[in-house]
């Protein structure tokens, strides 16, 4: 990766990594109110970092080391359980990386978001069904909860991170990125 990606990656994942903080409270929120099932409809924030910056990158390893940035600055910036943090960040990162690697880092269309964004999601699910005593709820509340996870993930994650990238590209701060570099493709093949 050249310094100038290192740099837009690091400061997207740190963003997002306060901004996860901030979420770790309205989720408790929901699902103190609404329970498991209805708080798995929010959790697809927490793989928004990777997929946008391997959606402007699209670069092997981008999602993955930008998934731990985030995870890392969630840690520095005041979590207290940094263990769970850099697990998550790490089974998620891989979640949304394996999309990504199955296309052999070619495609980076609003299904493969949405396949990264569930991924994501499925690598959230793994350690916190361990961690967090998932395994006494009952088989239903499971399926639901993952379920919604990866509507979640699919729509939160995966089509949200396309809009927050497009619309940053639509500024013109990422014309030196791949991100562009398609999109005037597609400009030029339309008015040529």
């Amino acid at each position: 990766m050249k310094l100038r990606e290192i740099i837009v990656m690091a400061s997207i994942s740190v963003v997002f990594g306060v901004l996860y903080l901030v979420w770790i409270f309205f989720g408790q929120f929901i699902e103190g109110l609404f329970g498991p099932i209805v708080s798995g409809l929010i959790r697809g924030m927490w793989v928004m970092a990777p997929i946008v910056c391997a959606y402007i990158i699209r670069k092997p390893g981008a999602a993955f080391i930008s998934e731990l940035i985030a995870a890392g600055s969630e840690v520095l910036f005041g979590s207290v359980s940094a263990g769970t943090v850099m697990l998550l960040g790490f089974t998620q990162g891989i979640g949304v990386e394996l999309a990504f690697a199955v296309t052999r880092y070619r495609s980076y269309r609003l299904p493969v978001l949405m396949l990264a964004g569930m991924l994501g999601m499925a690598g959230n699910f793994l350690p916190l069904y361990y961690i967090t005593g998932y395994g006494e709820m009952s088989a239903s509340i499971l399926l639901y909860m993952f379920g919604t996870m990866l509507i979640s993930g699919a729509v939160m994650a995966g089509w949200g991170s396309k809009a927050i990238a497009d619309a940053l590209n639509r500024t013109g701060v990422l014309h030196n990125f791949a991100i562009s570099k398609e999109q005037h493709g597609k400009d030029a093949v339309r008015h040529g």
